[in-house]
């Protein structure tokens, strides 16, 4: 049986244009940092004391848009965070932004990706936002 020898070459090409993995598609979002469950998340918050977590939430937090307020009047504060987890779970998490953090013009109801830490495993208090972006 012949044998062939393809050239180096052509494997190479061949690797460049295929590609060794799919792409991420424009339609998904990338995720970034710990895969958080947000069921296990919302029955086992104390499990994450101490951890960072980013998560999509919604601001939960009557923010007066209409005259020119938004979540960047709310540094300094605690802020009402909500999300509906996939089996229709609420969560209501309530999260402080501190006062150096750049935050986007949002207002309430609006969707944001925010990473925090959950310093006492608690969906209430101990939760400091480190960044806070539109998604």
């Amino acid at each position: 049986m012949p044998c062939r020898v393809v050239p180096i070459g052509v494997v190479f090409c061949l690797l460049l244009l295929g590609g060794c993995s799919p792409s991420v598609s424009g339609n998904r979002q990338r995720h970034e940092g710990p895969k958080v469950n947000l069921s296990d998340f919302i029955r086992n918050t104390a499990a994450y004391k101490g951890k960072t977590i980013t998560l999509g939430l919604r601001i939960d937090e009557p923010i007066a848009s209409n005259s020119g307020q938004s979540l960047r009047d709310f540094v300094g504060r605690y802020v009402k965070f909500s999300a509906t987890g996939p089996k229709g779970e609420r969560l209501s998490l309530v999260v402080k932004i501190p006062a150096n953090l750049t935050v986007p013009e949002v207002g309430s109801s609006d969707e944001v990706r925010v990473t925090f830490i959950c310093t006492r495993g608690d969906l209430r208090q101990g939760n400091e936002a480190r960044s806070i972006e539109k998604p």
